[in-house]
């Protein structure tokens, strides 16, 4: 069964106090991209990790397939929750191939060790993520783009169901920038729940089912592409320096581009 992720009248507070994340409430159904948009220190990195469970909410409920998140154990809900973090805190003396065999823990027996399903995963993972000749390489020798791609491919090994991805995009060029964008909406279009956490606008308007905008810890506003990314929704969030157009017929999707006026 499709795990569903919902986080309702959502809560958190840093040491201060200082509220980033404040009533947000956000439901994750099977088959939908969804973008969380906002500028730095409006909450985005923070609800993404409260949903995730690495973070208690002050107030408010996390959920996942209408359980208690917290009830699940650490296994369980590495099999139902993948996360891709925006950067390693250290990085690990290992394989790329070792690394990403790492992100189905919750998956291999404790007694058995790897099997053959496990490697089909790793090895799809990786070829998915654009790292696939990079499995004998150590994570130490690889670019930030590279190991950013490395961490997407973890996250992809896990096959859970439900995805939520901070910053996928912050060190990538621009191809592999689009190249990461269309395989999280291929997942989601596989019957998977894919929240990604980004400033990208013009890549949530390409690819996202549906937009939410967080200012100041809260949600302002949440909808399609088109009825997030309008002047009179963004100008009062990220101010008046930008430019908006849409592309050319048959697509006709909006863009955002910063642009100081003279």
């Amino acid at each position: 069964m499709v795990s569903s992720l919902a986080g309702e009248s959502l809560v958190f507070d840093y040491p201060g106090p200082v509220r980033a994340v404040d009533d947000v409430s956000v439901a994750l159904r099977p088959g939908e991209l969804v973008v969380v948009l906002g500028p730095n220190g409006s909450g985005k990195s923070t609800l993404l990790r409260v949903l995730a469970g690495l973070l208690a909410p002050a107030r408010g409920t996390v959920s996942c397939d209408g359980r208690p998140l917290a009830s699940l154990g650490l296994r369980e809900r590495a099999r139902r929750i993948a996360i891709v973090p925006q950067s390693l805190a250290a990085l690990p003396e290992t394989s790329v191939s070792s690394f990403v065999t790492g992100g189905r823990y919750a998956r291999i027996s404790p007694w058995r060790g790897p099997q053959a399903r496990d490697a089909r995963a790793v090895g799809y993972a990786l070829e998915a993520a654009g790292v696939g000749g990079l499995e004998a390489r150590r994570m130490t020798d690889l670019s930030g783009g590279q190991r950013q791609r490395v961490l997407v491919a973890r996250a992809l090994a896990q096959e859970a169901e439900v995805l939520l991805v901070d910053e996928p995009t912050a060190s990538l060029d621009l191809e592999h920038q689009v190249r990461v964008f269309e395989l999280l909406a291929r997942l989601a279009d596989h019957e998977r729940s894919v929240l990604v956490v980004t400033h990208d606008v013009n890549l949530a308007s390409q690819f996202a089912d549906r937009v939410l905008l967080l200012a100041g810890g809260r949600l302002v506003a949440g909808g399609a592409p088109d009825e997030v990314l309008r002047r009179e929704v963004l100008e009062p969030v990220y101010g008046p320096h930008l430019h908006f157009g849409r592309m050319d017929p048959p697509d006709g999707r909006p863009f955002v581009i910063p642009w100081l006026r003279a």
